[in-house]
């Protein structure tokens, strides 16, 4: 998770606080789209995210009746 605080008395000490602030949106946007392309080459598959675990879950549950 990442947390920004910023303080200011004015709306330019603000502005000022806030440069570059675009960049490194753009970065971290980079970086992770980078690792989610590492471990997802094929990309992620939404219609079935959930599924396997849900499937592990019902497999447990009549395990345990």
């Amino acid at each position: 998770m990442v947390s920004l605080r910023v303080s200011g008395q004015s709306c330019q000490e603000l502005a000022k606080a806030l440069e570059g602030y675009d960049d490194l949106n753009v970065r971290i946007d980079s970086m992770c789209g980078d690792l989610a392309n590492r471990i997802y080459p094929e990309g992620l598959d939404l219609d079935n995210l959930g599924n396997d675990q849900d499937q592990a879950d019902e497999e447990e549950l009549r395990g345990e009746l």
